[in-house]
């Protein structure tokens, strides 16, 4: 992969990175928000809306991790290069999720025998 490559990768992340912490930033407030109402119908309503609130957050938490990794990795020049096989990972893998660890092969062996 070329420099000019792993550049428009590394702004990519650096953007996806700013909006998934606004997200955060967001997502924090909503919580709190709703924490503080006490005009909740019924306790069904409040711990629905909750969990909605934990599973969003949790997910761009997951995100936020990947993201930061895939950053260090151009910032160490391993970026584009499977964590655990070491080969390159397919441009268009890249192209539709930037912040990819794992080639195609790795990915499915991993899935096949893991929980992710």
């Amino acid at each position: 992969m070329n420099e000019l490559t792993t550049l428009g990768f590394l702004d990519r992340l650096l953007r996806r990175r700013e909006v998934i912490v606004r997200t955060l930033q967001h997502l924090e407030k909503e919580r709190r928000q709703v924490d503080e109402n006490d005009d909740w119908l019924d306790q069904a309503a409040y711990e629905s809306r909750v969990a909605l609130l934990d599973n969003l957050t949790d997910g761009y938490l997951k995100e936020r991790l990947e993201t930061d990794k895939a950053i260090v990795r151009i910032d160490e020049s391993r970026y584009g290069f499977c964590i655990a096989c070491h080969k390159p990972i397919d441009a268009q893998r890249l192209e539709a999720s930037p912040a990819a660890e794992f080639c195609v092969d790795c990915k499915e062996i991993r899935e096949e025998f893991y929980v992710l």
